[in-house]
């Protein structure tokens, strides 16, 4: 029998503990907003599905479509919907793997794959009920695919490339600035028939997505704005490397962090890597650079859609790079030391996060348990706005998904979703008595029996339920639920 390759069975690991970190914690985080909007998109027919993606999704339709089918076999609790993404992100490592073999060498690979099996960013996105790990898979393959048909010119490699090209601009409208200097590449390098055809086909759907393109910028996308160009620059790095660490001061130095790991890596390489090292490194370093730098220049121009998860096809082409310079000839001990730096930061990071609440999605789930069963109907009042209502929709069942603040309802209780740092009124408003009240990351959940029951609109049953807490909450318009039902999820 023929022995292993070690690079194989060191990739085998990789692949292991990358499964571990991805699964073990895979329900110890509630859905957050984004993935309460999977979860209502989903969980109706197909034609349902569409128009949800249509009218509600600024993202192409594939991920959707690929877990409404899931969902239909597993169900949409957090661990069924979100073990697509896991498997998703464990098929990085390999991609990963194989990208830095085809461009540089098998142990730039190792290496590149051991930072996808690690990172925070891979993980959380790897533990999320969106298209991003879909999207990271896709992408990775359509840059290996590239690299492959840049160096064989042969018919399949850019038939594959043509396949998982459109199937990444199917998932995320952000795969076309890989997908799109890709293209130029191949026209240049491979002056064949077969790649003015592979090309047509990518754009062909490329253009098939265009309406839908156009119908997302329609969607209210303020909150992409609310903190400025310049900070979410400076998130890129610290975001696409330790993920919600960016919330921290690090956030201050994210382009100085960039440029110094930039430099270390591009002295490595030019001083002291090979023809491969610097060949490889600068096909998938240019390529990254275009998709990070072209939604940059798009947003000075007006058009502003950039938020450091959008940019994840750049994440695969830049574990290339760092891969490059990790395993230089003529550095090794210099690149084995930044390869243990990194892995070691990112383990921190991994670490941190999981230790720390402030770094993790909400906790609607333990927010839903709180606010507990109802004898009646109640009025659920949350001053997190509509980032609440989305996730206690999933939890709480007996809610509607969207319900007009007009709408007129009686409500014998009135609960009230406020922060940790305020308190139930000293003195409440006659008829009002606590039912409970208790401590929920960072959230206050407290319960309130209203006698005579409250009738009256939604939004007014809102502005009056700031009365119960203090500090009185801001903002001044809260998400407000009515629960019909008498029991939670």
């Amino acid at each position: 029998m023929d022995k292993v390759p070690p690079e194989v069975v060191f990739l085998g690991v990789l692949i292991v503990v990358g499964a571990v970190l991805r699964f073990a914690t895979l329900a110890s985080q509630s859905y957050w907003t984004d993935e309460a909007t999977t979860v209502h998109d989903i969980h109706g027919s197909l034609g349902a599905l569409l128009h949800q993606v249509r009218v509600n999704e600024t993202t192409p339709p594939l991920y959707f479509l690929v877990a409404w089918g899931w969902a239909k076999l597993f169900g949409t609790g957090e661990v069924a919907l979100r073990s697509l993404s896991a498997l998703a992100g464990i098929a990085v490592i390999p991609i990963t793997y194989l990208c830095g073999r085809e461009l540089v060498s098998r142990w730039a690979g190792l290496v590149a794959a051991a930072f996808a099996a690690v990172s925070p960013f891979m993980i959380w996105y790897s533990q999320e009920a969106r298209s991003y790990a879909l999207l990271a898979a896709l992408s990775g393959a359509s840059f290996l695919f590239c690299a492959r048909a840049w160096r064989t010119a042969a018919r399949r490699d850019l038939v594959w490339w043509a396949v998982f090209s459109a199937l990444a601009i199917l998932t995320h409208f952000y795969a076309g600035y890989l997908v799109a200097p890709e293209a130029v590449l191949l026209l240049y390098r491979v002056r064949r028939r077969a790649t003015v055809v592979a090309v047509g086909a990518v754009a062909v759907v490329q253009l098939a997505m265009l309406p839908l393109a156009i119908s997302d910028t329609t969607h209210p996308l303020g909150w992409i704005t609310t903190f400025s160009l310049w900070t979410r620059v400076q998130q890129i790095s610290i975001d696409l490397g330790l993920r919600t660490l960016y919330e921290s001061s690090l956030v201050t130095h994210g382009v100085l962090i960039a440029a110094l790991l930039a430099a270390a890596c591009t002295a490595l390489i030019v001083l002291a890597g090979g023809r491969d090292e610097r060949r490889g490194a600068a096909f998938a370093g240019g390529l990254a650079a275009f998709v990070v730098l072209a939604p940059i220049v798009l947003a000075l121009l007006g058009r502003d859609y950039v938020v450091p998860r959008n940019l994840t096809p750049a994440w695969i082409p830049l574990a290339v790079v760092l891969g490059a310079a990790c395993t230089v000839p003529r550095a090794r001990l210099l690149g084995a030391g930044l390869a243990a730096a990194l892995i070691a930061v990112f383990i921190w990071g991994g670490v941190r996060i999981a230790q720390n609440p402030e770094y993790q999605r909400a906790d609607w789930r333990g927010v839903a348990r709180a606010l507990g069963s109802a004898g009646g109907p109640r009025a659920i009042v949350a001053y997190d706005g509509g980032f609440a209502a989305q996730p206690l929709w999933v939890f709480m069942r007996g809610t509607a998904w969207q319900q007009p603040l007009s709408d007129v309802a009686t409500v014998g209780e009135v609960d009230v979703v406020g922060n940790s740092w305020q308190a139930p009124a000293s003195r409440l408003p006659a008829g009002t008595r606590l039912i409970s009240a208790r401590t929920v990351d960072g959230f206050l959940v407290a319960r309130f029996a209203v006698a005579p029951a409250w009738q009256r609109s939604l939004a007014a049953i809102g502005a009056s339920a700031g009365s119960l807490l203090a500090p009185a909450p801001v903002p001044a318009h809260p998400a407000v639920l009515l629960q019909r039902a008498s029991a939670s999820s």
